[in-house]
């Protein structure tokens, strides 16, 4: 499995809340196709798009675009944020 945990911030927050989007710390080893078929086995939402960087602590973070308007809520809520 390639996703970590959830990055939490207060932009990450507003991007979760407004734009549907949700920050993840993933394997530096990961590529987009496989963030985004865990994400579709574990939560059962499809992805519209993954953008990927690494931080400046070394660690690679997936920023995740969903096409259901409240799928990031709901992953959210099910991980425990909310």
């Amino acid at each position: 499995m390639s996703i970590r945990y959830p990055f939490i911030t207060e932009k990450a927050t507003i991007q979760l809340e407004e734009q549907n989007k949700l920050q993840l710390i993933v394997d530096i080893n990961a590529t987009k196709n496989h963030i985004k078929r865990d994400i579709k086995d574990i939560y059962g939402f499809d992805v519209a798009a993954i953008r990927t960087l690494i931080t400046p602590k070394g660690k690679k973070k997936a920023i995740v675009t969903f096409t259901d308007d409240d799928a990031a809520t709901e992953i959210a809520t099910r991980i425990g944020l909310f």
